[in-house]
């Protein structure tokens, strides 16, 4: 295996917390400096990032703010990076954000 395998199987193996049906917010600032918020579901997180579904597509590339909305959820918004965005079906997208 090359090195760019290894490290997909290492990720892989990264434990997940599963949050299924965890509500956030996404919130950002565009290049045009407009604000934007989003409700979002987190489906799971890694210690490296998390998955999350949303209504609407995010650039890939764009800092964002998460803030977890349910009262369990005693922490401080995250700081993250979109890595991947894709469409799961008509009206749901598929994002993978980059947690620092």
């Amino acid at each position: 295996m090359d090195n760019v395998e290894l490290s997909q199987v290492d990720r892989r193996l990264d434990q997940r917390i599963e949050l299924e049906q965890e509500p956030l917010r996404l919130s950002w600032t565009d290049t045009a400096g407009k604000s934007h918020a989003i409700d979002a579901m987190c489906i799971d997180m890694s210690r490296r990032g998390m998955l999350i579904q949303l209504s609407d597509q995010v650039t890939m590339g764009t800092k964002v703010n998460v803030r977890f909305l349910s009262k369990q959820a005693d922490c401080d918004p995250l700081e993250a990076k979109v890595s991947r965005c894709h469409r799961k079906n008509f009206t749901t997208y598929h994002v993978f954000l980059l947690t620092k």
